[in-house]
């Protein structure tokens, strides 16, 4: 007999349904599955509208695909088929009670019924839907009793969490209140509503101002891209049944100030107060590239990792700020504010008026650089934060030149005395940029002649940033912060027992894309990436393509557009797939330009490209394979007159571009050929087996197969750039692989999700994926070893899926349907 599926988890989520977020049940939100194969509960389905006017009683359209299917609504829902595997996945219900009296069953509670989010709920869980831990995380083992406080209440994770998180089970975390309960009586939740999981932190986060909801949207994003920077802010959490809502970020147990305290000999103890402080400065220079700075800072907001890098802690930061913004913290030992800051934090009307532009700048944080500096020379932080302490301000600086003379004179790091003086200048404006003090530290630290790789400081031109001291989430639970010291002071003690030690014109707009940098020579001009937006897809956009003075792009919506290259105005749509789009290339020969484009459903369309584009594609046919392995993932062509194609079916076909007929089929790969390019006369295919093998473009025969032999280092392939003798390979688990004669010289985990596009055009790599990023790394390549150095990152606003280099500019195409384009590079 078949052995019984087994059981879910006991603390795994129900199934829900996609539209109203209801968990199914077999009862009253029982799944049916409409034609197309989505599969929605009853309720939703009899409210969706008609797909059209004309058949209003029989069709609906789906509202996940858009596809119009048959329905007819004199049966009802009952008439769809349920999802049996849906429903064995629901918990098992428990052992049937005996028959109630009539009495009984009219006493006992009706069934609350599910409701169907709000619109603007609906809106808002797209936008932060990435930033929602599920119920089964409970990072918070215990509730804190009575309100919540304005510190920090630790806890760990409760089960191994995927994409995009990718925190595994045990690992310690931080969780700070951005919500408290309305005081007074607990709210009665509604007989009739059962809300899930992600509908109450929805409704939570929705009570929110729209300031505290991006700052937080802001924090996560930026934790995301900052990776070895800051600790990760993993998103939001509510319990089970408390309504307070909880921001959850990554901890780390061991602190920098205990490391000080382990002084060994004098070159060991410099050369570890070199490093942290880089990595402080590091961590600074990062936020700003995010257009945020900190307002105030404490010596044990920095942990270290496993690795032992200094990280900076979001979470802490923000526990500290909220102290500070209550009045409990400002002359606590260890809290670091500017002056200016104290200046704002002092006066009424701005903090009332929340109109802080102009005022807030980058030379607030030089300040308490350097009063980290001077806290990790002399290990007395109590020094660091005495500037506002009885005393005058001239005497507090004298002390601390002296202190640092005494501590750094004769070192390695005698230099660093003078630049942190300047940072504890009381002028901002005299105040040096942070990459200066890195590039002291590091100077300091190198061999006579030799040429530190420093980040450069003027990445950032924003005329305002986001401070954390002066936002919304730092406002929050003051009163309940200034009835407590202890509770608003993050502790520093508590770690040991909490933690365990390991763990919308066609025509588009100009707009800049914030970055953050790591090096010099960089292919930006003043920090800032100018782009323009190109809209006119609707979904998804899969390939981008030149060819013939236009720009082609592909996407999910079964159409093509043509743009001009001259102004990027759109020129023209090109229709005729009934699939979605999922590969575009361009073949430019001497008498005329052909634009390919390839879908889903193994159909080939080629278009001709001139000045005046025709409408009909020239000519079209479909690969013949089994439906289930129908699709055409990628194309690529060569200057032999042949159209490759990599398919689903683990094939790859080469056709003749002068009578479209079938020249030669190459098999090899055990899974979908999901990427081709062809250089020096070698065509390479990627697989999600997790090889790239290569042919030969004169007879189609195999040439060799590049693999990494590493255990664990198989993965989907997902996107191949060459150059001359390099071939570089993106893949699913967020690695970068580049070989060099068919050698394995470099790999590296760039990131922990998928890399979708990568680019390589001479020394630049180009990376984009996942992470909502495009990534700028440059090849140093030496004799006996190739190196990567980052360069850049540039932010975008949705997940990249492919990278276009053309004219020292770059043109990305993104999930969210746009494009962005003049991005000038070099």
């Amino acid at each position: 007999a078949m052995a019984s599926a087994a059981p879910p988890p006991p603390d795994a989520e129900p199934p829900e349904c996609p539209v109203c977020l209801s968990p199914f049940d077999a009862a009253s939100v029982v799944p049916r599955v409409l034609p197309c194969g989505h599969s929605l509960c009853g309720s939703c389905i009899s409210s969706l509208p008609p797909a059209s006017a004309s058949a209003a009683a029989s069709s609906l359209r789906c509202p996940l695909c858009s596809q119009c299917v048959p329905f007819s609504r004199a049966l009802g829902p009952s008439s769809l088929p349920k999802n049996l595997a849906l429903l064995s996945l629901l918990p098992s219900l428990p052992n049937p009670s005996p028959p109630r009296t009539a009495g009984a069953a009219s006493a006992s509670a009706a069934r609350p019924l599910p409701l169907p989010l709000h619109a603007a709920h609906s809106r808002l869980l797209a936008r932060f839907r990435h930033a929602i831990l599920p119920e089964s995380a409970s990072p918070l083992h215990s509730s804190p009793p009575g309100h919540p406080p304005a510190g920090l209440a630790l806890g760990s994770i409760a089960c191994d969490l995927g994409a995009p998180w990718f925190c595994s089970r045990g690992h310690p975390v931080s969780l700070l209140p951005i919500d408290a309960p309305v005081s007074g009586a607990p709210l009665q939740e509604p007989a009739f509503y059962r809300p899930s999981h992600a509908a109450r932190v929805i409704a939570a986060i929705d009570a929110l101002s729209s300031a505290a909801r991006e700052e937080m949207l802001d924090l996560v994003a930026a934790s995301t891209r900052l990776a070895r920077r800051v600790c990760g802010v993993y998103g939001a959490w509510m319990g089970p049944e408390a309504a307070t809502l909880w921001l959850v970020s990554e901890r780390h147990t061991p602190g920098v100030p205990p490391l000080l305290n382990e002084r060994s000999d004098e070159l060991e103890t410099v050369a570890r107060i070199g490093a942290v402080g880089m990595e402080v400065c590091e961590a600074l220079m990062g936020l700003h590239g995010e257009g945020m700075v900190l307002g105030c800072l404490r010596l044990d907001c920095f942990r270290l990792d496993h690795f032992g890098r200094c990280l900076l802690d979001l979470n802490e930061v923000l526990a500290l700020c909220r102290g500070v913004r209550a009045g409990v913290c400002l002359s606590m030992d260890g809290a670091l504010v500017a002056p200016e800051m104290t200046a704002i934090l002092r006066d009424a009307t701005w903090m009332r008026s929340h109109d802080f532009d102009g005022l807030i700048g980058r030379n607030s944080d030089v300040w308490l650089l350097g009063c980290i500096l001077v806290a990790l020379v002399t290990g007395d932080e109590r020094l660091a934060a005495g500037w506002n302490t009885d005393g005058s301000y001239d005497d507090w600086q004298k002390e601390v030149l002296a202190r640092l003379d005494a501590a750094l004179v004769g070192t390695q790091l005698e230099p660093l005395v003078a630049t942190t003086a300047l940072c504890l200048s009381y002028e901002p404006e005299s105040r040096p940029e942070i990459a200066d003090v890195w590039k002291c530290i590091r100077g300091s630290q190198m061999k006579p002649g030799a040429d530190a790789l420093a980040p450069a400081d003027d990445i950032v031109a924003q005329k305002s940033f986001r401070c954390l001291l002066l936002g919304e989430l730092s406002s929050m639970c003051s009163a309940q912060a200034a009835e407590s010291d202890d509770i608003v002071q993050p502790s520093q003690d508590s770690d040991d027992k909490n933690s365990t030690p390991d763990d919308e014109s066609n025509c588009g707009f100009s707009n800049g894309e914030s970055v953050c940098t790591a090096g010099t020579d960089e292919p930006q001009r003043n920090g800032v990436f100018k782009s323009s937006t190109l809209l006119a897809h609707r979904d998804c956009v899969t390939g981008l393509a030149i060819g013939g003075g236009f720009l082609f792009s592909s996407s999910y919506d079964k159409t093509i557009n043509v743009w001009s290259l001259q102004d990027f105005s759109h020129v023209q749509t090109l229709k005729g797939h009934e699939h979605k789009i999922t590969a575009i290339v361009v073949v430019d020969n001497d008498n005329q330009s052909l634009c390919v484009s390839g879908d889903s459903g193994s159909g080939i369309f080629v278009w001709r490209v001139g000045t005046s584009l025709k409408q009909e594609p020239l000519n079209k046919w479909y690969e013949t394979n089994d439906w289930i392995y129908r699709g055409v993932h990628c194309l690529a062509v060569s200057g032999t007159g042949y159209l490759y194609t990599g398919s689903r079916d683990k094939s790859i076909k080469a056709w003749s571009l002068e009578d479209y007929s079938l020249g030669c089929t190459m098999i090899g790969h055990k899974s979908t050929v999901s990427c081709l390019a062809v250089a020096s006369g070698i065509l390479y295919s990627g697989s999600w087996d997790g090889s790239i093998r290569s042919w030969w473009l004169t007879d189609h025969s195999p040439l060799s197969v590049l693999e990494d032999d590493a255990p664990g280092s198989i993965a989907p392939v997902l996107s191949i750039s060459t150059e001359a003798n390099f071939v570089v390979s993106s893949y699913e688990n967020g690695c970068l692989k580049i070989w060099k004669d068919d050698v394995l010289v470099k790999s590296e985990k760039l990131q922990n999700a998928s890399i979708y596009a990568v680019k390589l055009n001479g020394k630049w790599l180009y990376t984009g994926g996942m992470n909502k990023a495009i990534n700028i790394q440059e090849l140093l390549e030496d004799k006996s070893e190739l190196e990567i150095r980052d360069v850049a990152s540039i932010s975008c606003d949705s997940i990249v899926t492919s990278i276009l280099y053309w004219d020292e500019k770059l043109i990305v195409g993104l999930s969210n349907r746009e494009i962005k384009s003049n991005l000038k590079v070099h």
